[in-house]
């Protein structure tokens, strides 16, 4: 079909008459590639169309309602002057409205394309938020290298060092998908590593000390919260993680074969366990409490799980004058079970720790006989040093 070219002008394009269906094309015969398309809806779009790279390349300028004949072809010059010059139009259009994009905004489409834990995506705006509030609606190609570093020392001074590195590493996440999909032409977090500017994290290494285990679980024994005492006596006998105690559920408690079961855990297993002898009684215990609830923990509104139990926590300190927080629990749990000479395979079986990068370990199913001897002989050791009897001579008059 011939191509349908007129002198454009404001009242002949106005003129143009509305196809029946589909859309109409004219060509301005002085501005040979300004192209003005007609649709059936009605709508008039001013555009430029020049084949360049192998390919037809089409510009839309905007409708003929906000822009004259004399302003596009102004414009048309101009994008064919860019195409010529190598640049895609469209393309650069398209990474400027991104490069627009808000920082809240990118967070949001990180979280959209992945199946993340609703804990994991609460977690991450918490930190987000907490750490960089004030940019949360600044366009990501606004954040520089020197705004990182200075927000990092500021977090560091009035947060610690601990949150500086966590919320960083939030927005470095957030800023490494911005570049990935061409927000931004380089992540400014990095400086971070190039200036080696991370903190050092220091592991963690308090556990319950094995000559206190018995005035600890002294004070846990007196307290009246039944949840909170077995709360705690599950943190230390099975070594579960505070997150994963919380959110247990009456269903996942098999009391005839006398197993746990954690699922979705966080390597993304479910991990079951047998209950150590011990703590069956305190289990049984607690189902007269909470068993008619959903959750093993029941909260005070028990259609949710309790948090965690910080004024019991205290109680116990106080009373036992051991200063310990519920993963300190864990970790005296993977120390005993090392104590009793538990090989390396068997303590992160038991604590849920990934052994497949091991390419022995990967072949090793452990059985339920094996891990109920196991768990056992770690709720032995820790059952002998709170029976045990003070050593005190009495000296008689």
């Amino acid at each position: 079909m011939a191509k349908k070219v007129l002198h454009f002008t404001q009242a002949r394009i106005k003129a143009l008459a509305v196809p029946d269906a589909g859309r109409v094309e004219y060509y301005d015969d002085e501005e040979k590639r300004l192209m003005c398309r007609v649709s059936s809806t009605g709508n008039k779009t001013y555009n430029v169309v020049k084949w360049a790279g192998g390919k037809v390349q089409r510009v839309t300028i905007g409708n003929v309602d906000d822009v004259t004949t004399t302003e596009a072809r102004k414009k048309a010059k101009t994008i064919l002057s860019e195409i010529n010059s190598g640049i895609n139009p469209t393309a650069a259009k398209r990474k400027h409205e991104a490069e627009k994009t808000k920082l809240v905004d990118v967070l949001e489409l990180y979280l959209a394309g992945r199946d993340l834990k609703p804990y994991t995506i609460k977690d991450y705006r918490y930190k987000l938020e907490l750490g960089f509030e004030d940019w949360l609606k600044k366009p990501v190609s606004s954040i520089t290298e020197s705004m990182v570093i200075n927000r990092q020392k500021r977090i560091s001074q009035k947060q610690g060092k601990t949150t500086a590195n966590t919320t960083m590493r939030v927005l470095r996440l957030t800023l490494n998908y911005a570049q990935a999909v061409g927000m931004i032409g380089s992540n400014p977090t990095s400086i971070l590593s190039k200036a080696r500017l991370w903190h050092k994290n220091n592991r963690k290494d308090r556990v319950i000390p094995s000559n206190q285990l018995k005035t600890w679980h002294e004070a846990v024994e007196a307290l009246s919260n039944q949840r909170a005492k077995v709360y705690l006596l599950m943190a230390l006998y099975m070594g579960f993680r505070s997150s994963e105690l919380l959110t247990l559920e009456w269903s996942h408690i098999d009391m005839r074969s006398k197993t746990i079961t954690l699922y979705d855990t966080k390597n993304g297993t479910n991990h079951t366990l047998p209950i150590p002898r011990v703590l069956i009684p305190y289990i049984k215990a607690l189902k007269e409490h909470t068993g008619k609830y959903k959750w093993v923990f029941a909260g005070d509104k028990p259609d949710r799980p309790m948090a965690v139990p910080a004024k019991p926590i205290k109680l116990v300190t106080k009373a036992s004058g051991v200063d310990f927080s519920p993963h300190d629990c864990r970790r005296t749990f993977a120390t005993i079970a090392e104590a009793v000479s538990l090989p390396m395979s068997m303590i992160k079986r038991l604590m849920n720790h990934v052994t497949t990068n091991d390419v022995t370990g990967g072949y090793i199913v452990t059985e339920e006989e094996t891990l109920r001897q196991a768990i056992n002989k770690v709720a032995d050791y820790i059952q002998a040093r709170v029976r045990q009897k003070d050593n005190v001579i009495k000296l008689h008059r």
